[in-house]
């Protein structure tokens, strides 16, 4: 069963990740303005299939219960 997590993307919209096809989640610490820090999340597919959301690395990958 896919796990699909919902996130906010830097344009502040709403988008849903499939966490079954991420290859990486890692920090965003280098971004020019911390208001555009989060999370970069990798897809499987090349090294250009990502996504920065603001929701940081911790919330992403915790188990709801």
């Amino acid at each position: 069963m896919a796990t699909w997590i919902k996130c906010t993307d830097t344009k502040h919209e709403v988008v849903y990740i499939n966490l079954d096809n991420a290859v990486t989640v890692t920090r965003n610490d280098v971004a020019d303005r911390i208001a555009d820090r989060g999370t970069v999340i990798s897809f499987m597919g090349g090294e250009q299939v990502y996504i920065v959301v603001s929701e940081q690395p911790e919330e992403i990958i915790k188990p709801k219960l």
